[in-house]
């Protein structure tokens, strides 16, 4: 929702760009007033960039792009396939990620929510119109590799230590661009312009990030992903109330049928019923 606003007055550069900078001083400031030690091993430094090109510059300028040409809720709903491709890839690089009969039929029944949503016609035809959607579908590949880097290269830090770094590094990654390339749109933020980028980055870096490193200290990847179930929802629900945007029937049916295939990729419903799969 916030980036649907922001792009009325500035370009996906700059709103990536306030985004994890506005996040960063946010951190920073926090980790001087509780005094924590900011000093990382080289190495930290290392998987932390890596971890903010997957997991910010590249997924968010892709979904700010995409939403050029789609609404924040088709966005949503097709950034809710991060858990499939999660899963998928996890399966592959992480030894203790199983890829069952549960969540294969999970990412199958997902992938096809996915096609539902875009439409099967559309789904090997690129055109202007419909690119956004296969950007804000690459960005959910980032975002999954991202997981597996988080998972596998940074639960020896705590969950603050990488917030700060990751939007930190992002925020030294996009600079040079945005002083060449973008700099003119520093005069087009206003007091609401800034608002809703404070706005943006607190609630969708800042506390996002805290709750998503403190998630991965004690579960899978793929579970970690579940989270996007309610993504979509929320979404439609703000955008219609705060921008008057309607959902179309195979974008809600495109929810149901990711939903279905959320719930059998999480698992727990077969232990509910007491089903063995």
């Amino acid at each position: 929702m916030f980036a649907e606003i922001l792009l009325n007055k500035l370009n996906p550069w700059m709103i990536v760009f306030l985004r994890v900078s506005l996040a960063s001083i946010v951190l920073i400031s926090f980790c001087i007033y509780k005094n924590i030690n900011l000093k990382l091993k080289l190495n930290d430094y290392f998987n932390i960039s890596v971890m903010s090109l997957l997991n910010n510059v590249i997924p968010f300028l892709l979904i700010v792009y995409g939403q050029k040409t789609t609404t924040g809720g088709l966005a949503s709903i097709i950034n809710s396939s991060t858990a499939f491709f999660s899963i998928i890839l996890a399966s592959i690089l992480i030894s203790n990620e199983k890829l069952y009969f549960s969540r294969i039929a999970g990412v199958v029944i997902g992938i096809l929510g996915v096609i539902i949503t875009i439409g099967y016609d559309n789904i090997f035809e690129i055109n202007k119109e419909g690119i956004g959607s296969y950007y804000i579908l690459l960005a959910t590949i980032s975002y999954s590799f991202a997981g597996i880097w988080a998972k596998t290269k940074m639960q020896n830090l705590p969950s603050l230590l990488s917030a700060t770094g990751m939007t930190s590094i992002s925020t030294i990654l996009l600079s040079p661009i945005i002083i060449i390339y973008h700099s003119e749109q520093f005069y087009l933020i206003d007091s609401i312009v800034f608002i809703n980028a404070m706005l943006y980055a607190l609630l969708c870096s800042v506390f996002a990030y805290l709750i998503y490193f403190k998630i991965l200290e004690t579960t899978g990847v793929g579970n970690l992903s579940m989270c996007t179930i309610i993504v979509p929802p929320s979404s439609i629900i703000l955008n219609f109330i705060v921008l008057g945007e309607y959902i179309l029937l195979k974008e809600m049916l495109g929810i149901i049928v990711i939903s279905v295939g959320l719930i059998i990729l999480d698992g727990r419903i077969f232990n509910y019923l007491k089903l063995k799969v």
